[in-house]
């Protein structure tokens, strides 16, 4: 992939913020991601031999996951409810299931 589509790529995913610097004596980008507090440190070469899929990982450093929860046989995202609802998730019992 190349360096300015990875770039562009991230700030239109995440709004990452991105600046040149060095790291252990080697050359490459800073991306900084506010929305999961994490920080990399991607050389050109690593950005150049991987695709997206790599480097999203370790941008998102597996926190981009969506909440969800089962309710009455069917899954719902949490992450569009209302407060009130919000308020009854927190205070559900939880139970201690085996698989």
């Amino acid at each position: 992939m190349k360096v300015e589509d990875f770039i562009d790529k991230a700030i239109e995913e995440y709004g990452v913020e991105w600046k040149f610097g060095k790291h252990n004596g080697k050359d490459g980008y800073f991306i900084r991601c506010e929305k999961f507090g994490t920080i990399i440190h991607a050389t050109r070469k690593s950005i150049e031999d991987n695709p997206w899929g790599v480097l999203n990982g370790q941008i998102t450093q597996g926190k981009n996951v969506y909440q969800i929860t089962r309710i009455v046989g069917y899954y719902s995202r949490i992450e569009n409810w209302n407060k009130s609802k919000l308020g009854e998730l927190k205070d559900r019992q939880k139970g201690q299931y085996k698989l």
